[in-house]
């Protein structure tokens, strides 16, 4: 599927006087199920380039502002690109143990004190209890998948108001609260997959909604987890449409996604080289911008609104050979 897509990124709230603003913008790129056609901008400030963590897969766009002159800055940026469907069927009869060059060289995707994913004594009790004495790779992720969706919720949106609608993501935060947001019940995936030696990661993104198209609006984001069976390569899951209830459940979600979505980047903790702060970025979701050398706030935090929005208008140009969705 073909898509045409406007964004527009604001970082608003900037205080009077500030010297410089640095901001890295997360943009599509390609990767297996996507090929961005063409990538232009219609406006972005200041002294920009296209740039990419070292270790993280993914690509951003990064200007330099200095002195800016009002108090919300607008980087807009129109892409097309191609998306697949995915759906991977996997013999579960044929799957191979993980080989010790396999274990090696996914030794960043098994690491189990990943932060905000760490395997603690409780999550690996869970995982244990949940895929029991059973080694098959395929067979496990089936029984994580299906533990997730009934007993956490993703709620962050609609469900239930009085919830917090969104957070850094966090395994432990997900237990605890009986659910969250969608990259609270991915990082609880990945932590359960890895308390088992399942190879699993994150990647960042959002949904094209078909009701939306034409319209100006704020996308949110939808993450999603990959797993890697043995024989099979990587495989993609979301665990929301598990979920969902009103989805195709969680035998469907752990093997596949619709095309409706732009894929952004892969993994969680950036560096970036030109950013003043020492910390990584936990994910990039939308963009991290610096206020002379302090973050700007992207989740909210008290009764102060988030700094980074962005909204997203798309339009779909279908082939003339166009295939069902599966």
């Amino acid at each position: 599927m073909t898509y045409e897509v406007s964004q527009n990124v604001r970082l608003d709230q900037i205080p009077e006087g500030t010297k410089e603003i640095r901001i890295w913008i997360a943009i599509p790129s390609d990767e297996m199920n996507q090929r961005v056609l063409a990538l232009g901008s219609e406006l972005i400030p200041g002294e920009w380039k296209i740039v990419e963590d070292a270790d993280r897969r993914g690509q951003f766009l990064y200007s330099r502002i200095a002195n800016p002159a009002s108090l919300s800055l607008d980087f807009a940026i129109d892409y097309t690109l191609v998306r697949s469907p995915i759906l991977a069927k996997i013999d579960p009869a044929r799957v191979l143990p993980l080989s010790d060059v396999e274990k090696s060289i996914l030794a960043e995707h098994l690491a189990k004190d990943a932060l905000h994913m760490e395997v603690t004594n409780k999550v690996q009790r869970i995982a244990d209890d949940v895929c029991g004495q059973e080694t098959n790779i395929a067979t496990q992720t089936i029984a994580i998948m299906k533990h997730i969706a009934q007993s956490v919720d993703h709620y962050s949106y609609s469900k239930d108001p009085t919830m917090p609608r969104c957070g850094v993501g966090d395994a432990q935060a997900c237990l605890a609260q009986g659910g969250g947001c969608c990259t609270d019940l991915n990082s609880l995936f990945i932590a359960l997959a890895r308390a088992r030696g399942i190879p699993a990661r994150l990647n960042m993104g959002y949904r094209l909604v078909e009701e939306n198209a034409g319209k100006w609006v704020d996308p949110g984001y939808r993450c999603w987890i990959e797993y890697y069976v043995p024989g099979f390569g990587w495989v993609s899951a979301d665990v929301v449409e598990a979920d969902a209830p009103d989805g195709k459940g969680h035998v469907r979600w752990l093997n596949g996604l619709t095309p409706r979505r732009v894929w952004l980047n892969q993994g969680r903790q950036f560096r970036f080289s030109e950013a003043h702060a020492s910390d990584p970025v936990n994910h990039m979701n939308i963009a991290y911008a610096e206020i002379d050398g302090k973050p700007a706030r992207v989740l909210p935090e008290g009764d102060l609104t988030p700094q980074l929005t962005r909204q997203i208008k798309f339009v779909h140009l279908p082939p003339s050979d166009a295939k069902p969705e599966n």
